[in-house]
This record gives structure tokens, sequence and C-alpha cells, in this order.
């Protein structure tokens, strides 16, 4: 089990921020004194989330400027680019020409990056006379600056949480990297890297976090996390050790599974994601519910997730049971073999075959055949119904009740030599 650091960081996201007052780096194709570079008041951003993000470079020049250009970089990642600045100038106290360079990065949308995703940016200045000047980079974590965040480094992971106890998020950290070093054990990896987390504490906050997927999905509320291989970042709804299990099971399998050729069906990812949670038993009584209602699709077409709410929560409880009847049939070894060859390249269904000696909706029919569905009957009270139900039995069996004393008393009357023991009756004359 890793063990935490003691290192705690209070990350106050301002809107606008990072100031700096420092000599520029001055990089030239033909020499450029540093008198006569360009005097770099302040390069800041401002997070705009989850929009995007504004940048800013304000200095002044003696030197007439062709262009600024704005570089970036998302670390941990092969993602770079660099865009044109809009620069506006005006005259200064000093005789220099006052400038401000400003840019933008979308972070929705088609363009969407991931809360807790580092980024790294610098400005260039081009000159007429082909000199070019660079400012120092900065660095910084994308987060909501609503919150006042704070971060927890371990071996294997950094975590961005607020407005929770350090000692719940030890908590759930250190029972959640338990299991994940079963997960890296399955995988045959050794974790080169920290993954980076976040955590949200609400369904708003999330829904501002999540990538947009699907308005059925947005509504019910159906994911509680995302998991962005490409940046190394995971995003869970809420302070649950399972959901950070799953989530940062995809990362690793991604460190895992590193070949441009593989080809991962959804079935399968989501199916590893699941088996490792603790609490996963709710799903099987899913499973068992749309096989009885014959709505379970053939593994062969799950190769992605559903978009339909209903769909998905049943996509997920079928991956979940084919992948742990996989496992507790043919043991870890078999599913290691498979992603193996899965990473070489081979197709899913050729390698399934391979390994296992069966198709994948054979394996999958197998796994159907254990379905044992059991229900357990609840007796389901509507409030209204009862009471109506009970006054209206009262009063059915007042009736009998008088009935049956009318009747006994005739009888009495009419025939006592009938009777042998001796009834006391109210005086009902006045009813008869």
């Amino acid at each position: 089990m890793s063990q935490f650091h003691v290192k705690t960081y209070l990350l106050i996201a301002t809107a606008l921020c990072f100031t700096f007052f420092y000599a520029p780096t001055v990089n030239s194709n033909t020499p450029l004194e540093n008198a006569a570079a360009a005097e770099i008041a302040s390069q800041s951003h401002s997070i705009n989330f989850p929009i995007n993000i504004s940048f800013e470079l304000i200095g002044e020049s003696h030197r007439e400027i062709d262009e600024i250009l704005f570089y970036y970089r998302l670390a941990g990642t092969n993602i770079t680019g660099y865009k044109p600045t809009s620069i506006s100038s005006m005259d200064s106290p000093t005789g220099r020409n006052r400038f401000t360079a400003t840019s933008e990065l979308a972070t929705s949308g088609s363009k969407y990056i991931p809360s807790g995703t580092q980024i790294s940016y610098y400005f260039k200045i081009l000159y007429i006379n082909d000199a070019e000047q660079e400012t120092d980079p900065i660095t910084f974590d994308y987060l909501d600056p609503k919150y006042r965040w704070q971060k927890m480094e371990s071996e294997t992971m950094t975590v961005f949480w607020h407005d929770i106890t350090k000692s719940k998020i030890e908590e759930v950290i250190s029972k959640s990297e338990t299991v994940l070093e079963q997960v890296s054990e399955l995988f045959d990896i050794e974790q080169n890297r920290p993954i980076r987390a976040v955590i949200a504490n609400s369904q708003r906050e999330s829904a501002d976090s999540f990538p947009k997927i699907s308005s059925s999905a947005t509504r019910d509320n159906v994911y509680g996390g995302f998991a962005f291989p490409q940046y190394e970042v995971f995003i869970v709804r809420g302070v649950s050790a399972d959901g950070i299990i799953h989530e940062a099971t995809h990362l690793l399998m991604s460190q895992k599974l590193d070949s441009a050729r593989s080809q991962v069906p959804a079935w399968l990812s989501e199916g590893i994601a699941m088996y490792f949670e603790i609490d996963n038993e709710h799903r099987n009584r899913t499973a068992e519910v749309g096989y009885i209602q014959k709505k379970l699709r053939p593994l062969s077409s799950m190769q992605s997730v559903p978009g339909k709410s209903g769909d998905i929560r049943l996509f997920y409880a079928h991956s979940q049971g084919i992948v742990g009847y996989l496992i507790d049939k043919g043991g870890k070894e078999k599913i290691l073999r498979l992603l193996e060859q899965i990473n070489s390249g081979t197709k899913t269904d050729v390698a399934v075959i391979d390994v296992y000696g069966k198709t994948i909706d054979e394996l999958d029919k197998s796994w159907q055949a254990t379905l044992n569905p059991s229900f357990e009957r609840r007796l389901l009270v509507d409030p209204g119904t009862f009471w109506t139900s009970l006054i209206l039995g009262t009063v059915f069996l007042f009736a009998v009740i008088v009935s049956a004393i009318t009747w006994a008393k005739k009888k009495i009357y009419s025939h006592p030599e009938t009777i042998d023991e001796t009834f006391e009756l109210p005086n009902m004359n006045e009813d008869i």
C-alpha cells in the first residue's frame, strides 16, 4: 500500500493570477541586445470555467513588434499548440510602445479539457527584423476557481478536492490504493507516474466538470465519473472508493494497452473496471432483470456505451457480469493474455477465440445460463388505499356480526329446544 506524504497544499484559484516582473528570455535569428528587448510587465491567465481560459501579456518595447504568438502545452500529454494573439498598443510615458497581447483557449465542447489538467504556456514576441523573444513559461492546474482547492500527493496519485476533511480523503484514497495494487498486478505493470484525480462534491458541480455525453445521461445523472487516459486525469462525483477505483482502473489499463493498434471494446474496459469495485453486487440484479425481460444485447454488439439511461445501466451490469464470469472461470491469466493480444493489434473476437476457445457470443450465452434470478416479494402499501380498505373491511365485518347475531336470536326464539347453552344477547329489539 502506498503511503501518503505529509504534503497538502491550499490552492486558491482566483480569476486573475500569476503576475510577474522578470528578465525575459531572448532568442534571435539576428543579434538583439537585452536592452533592446521588450520589458515584460506581466503575463497572466483567467479561468472562465468550464468555457475557456484567457491569457494576457503586458509589456513595453522600443522595437517594432511584428507578431506575438501564444504557445501552450497540456502536461502529461502530447498536446501542444500555438496561435496568434490580439495585440493592442498605446504610447507610454517612457517613450516606449506599451502593448497588450491576449489569447484564449477553449475548454468545452469539441475542445473539452478535463478539470485537473496541468497547463503550461508562454508567449513568443516576433520583431520586424526577425528577432524573437520568449517569456518564461508558467504552469498551473486547470480547476474551477469558485472553490478553494486542496492538493494531496501519494506515490501513485495526485488528488484535488475541496470542502472535505483531509482525514476522509486519506481514508478513501488509502482504501482505493489497496485495490489498485491488485489492478496493477492483473495488468502486470508498474505505475511509472502518478495519475491525477479531481473530486466533485455535488451533481451541480459534476455537471460543469463532466463532458456532455448525451442529454439523457446528463438529465438522469447516470455517470458518476469519467477517466481521460490522454490527459492521465479522472473526475469523480463524491468521495467514493469505488468511483476512484473504477476510473483509476481505466487509466491503468491505458498504460497497459499503450499500442496505437489496440481497440478495446467498451464491455471489456468497463467490465474490468467494475470487477474491482468493492461494492458491485447491486448490478447483478439489473443483469438478472435484463435477462428475464430478454433485453440483454449480444456481446458482439457492445463495442461502445449506449446513449439512453436505461440502456447504459443494463450495459454496465452486462459488462460486469461477463467479465466476472471470464475471470472466475478462466482466471486472471487468461484476461491478461486477452489484453496482450488486443494490445498487439489482434481483433477482440479473434483474440477471445484464441484464449477461451469460444466466440464472444458463445461465452455470453454460457454466462447467461448461470443467471438464476430470485426476487424478494415485498409488501408495498399505499397509505390511501390501506386506510380505505381498513374502513371498508371494518364496516363489512360489523355487518356480518350484526347479521349473525340477528340470525341467532331468531333461531333461539323459534327453536328453543335445540339450544344447549344460554346466550346473553344485547337488547337489539330496536334494530330488528
